[in-house]
């Protein structure tokens, strides 16, 4: 495979919805990077992993990490695509079309294998061939261990030196004894990037984002939601605490990106930075402030820097109003919007109580002191957790809220 770094990115894309059969694609994966780690003793392979993809995600990953090979590991539905995740984590179906059209584009940026580790995926496989060198496909359903069993022989055989197809058939050759050896398929064609031809329709402007939320590079395209946008619009200026709750799917996201934040940036007069919180929310706060702290940094120090502060400010050691106001330092006349998005996630994935409500403390804290205007985003039906932790229900009932 061409590189010229002669180093070989592997992109392994994972996706489970939480509507669908559970799989063990932790173990595969973890299974590949050790296999690789023994084989690949002159460290031919980077190995980048992406969980809980969604439809952008696929294409912001190649774009960020250029790699030679992508290694899709989800479900797959034969003719109707295979399984990505929406906004709010349930499964959405890629078709070929899309896919065949992505790595299209992608043939001519350096993907020279793709791997489509789901069931029924042939019929994807046959259509991204048409631009790829190599890409693989499973002919039928195929189970969780002999899945996991091709893959880490595949990659053990590439860690080692071997070629495509010669990995391609020791991945089958661990599938004898699970009677799927025929399961998988590979296709090969000679095809020079160069002789890519594109339409103009190969990238067409898009405005429906599906169940996406529209982001606020998509605000040319939002529309219908005028008089919802005007209501925040007006509240952001008259409040320090904006929550936004609704029903799963109605919108909030969209209507705060692509709606409010492009309203207040033409008023000159906001720093606005955004986030959500995860599984560690002091380290998202922390990623965030950071951005407009040193816009500039990047790498380890920048990894560094967050580190830090996230830890300051769990252990409140700095605040996050004192944060707000460095921020702010240079900007005279410039008020901090800080926006929480899909803030459920609090509770859904931080399973520490405490720091679930150190967190909201600190932004609490951070609105007593008039240092920053707070945004969230929140599912209607967690509603009741916000209320159940008093400083917060005392919050949301002081402020209005849409």
């Amino acid at each position: 495979m061409n590189n010229t770094t002669g180093v070989k990115t592997i992109l392994i894309l994972a996706a489970n919805p939480a509507n669908t059969s559970r799989l063990r694609l932790d173990a595969e994966v973890r299974e590949i990077e050790e296999g690789l780690q023994r084989a690949d003793k002159g460290g031919q392979f980077k190995l980048v992993q992406k969980w809980a993809v969604r439809s952008r995600d696929f294409y912001r990953a190649i774009l960020e990490h250029r790699p030679q090979i992508v290694h899709f590991s989800g479900h797959g539905t034969g003719i109707d695509g295979i399984v990505l995740e929406d906004e709010t984590g349930q499964a959405t179906l890629v078709g070929k079309e899309e896919l065949s059209k992505l790595f299209k584009l992608f043939a001519v940026k350096g993907v020279e294998c793709v791997v489509l580790n789901a069931c029924y995926s042939e019929v994807q496989a046959e259509a991204i061939s048409q631009y790829i060198k190599y890409v693989i496909g499973m002919t039928q359903a195929i189970g969780d261990k002999a899945a996991i069993s091709f893959a880490v022989a595949f990659y053990d055989a590439l860690g080692a030196g071997e070629t495509v197809e010669f990995a391609f058939d020791l991945g089958c050759s661990q599938l004898i004894r699970l009677k799927e050896e025929d399961t998988p398929v590979l296709k090969t064609r000679i095809i020079h990037p160069a002789d890519i031809q594109f339409e103009v329709d190969d990238i067409p402007p898009n405005p429906y984002q599906s169940l996406s939320a529209f982001e606020e590079k998509d605000a040319a395209f939002f529309f219908g939601r005028k008089e919802y946008t005007n209501q925040l619009f007006e509240m952001v200026h008259q409040q320090l605490l904006v929550p936004v709750i609704g029903a799963s799917g109605s919108g909030k996201s969209s209507v705060v990106f692509a709606g409010l934040i492009p309203l207040l940036r033409e008023e000159g007069i906001w720093v606005i930075e955004s986030f959500r919180p995860k599984s560690q929310p002091f380290d998202e706060l922390a990623l965030a402030l950071v951005r407009q702290l040193e816009p500039n940094l990047n790498g380890v120090e920048k990894v560094i820097k967050v580190g830090k502060l996230s830890e300051s400010l769990k252990k409140q050691e700095v605040n996050l109003h004192q944060v707000a106001s460095q921020i702010l330092e240079n900007k005279p006349n410039k008020r901090f919007l800080l926006v929480v998005d899909q803030f459920e996630e609090l509770y859904t994935q931080c399973q520490d109580k405490e720091e679930q409500q150190c967190f909201i403390n600190t932004l609490l804290t951070a609105i007593n002191r008039k240092s920053i205007i707070l945004i969230f985003t929140l599912r209607a039906d967690f509603y009741g957790y916000a209320l159940s932790y008093l400083p917060l229900c005392e919050a949301l009932q002081q402020f209005k809220h849409k």
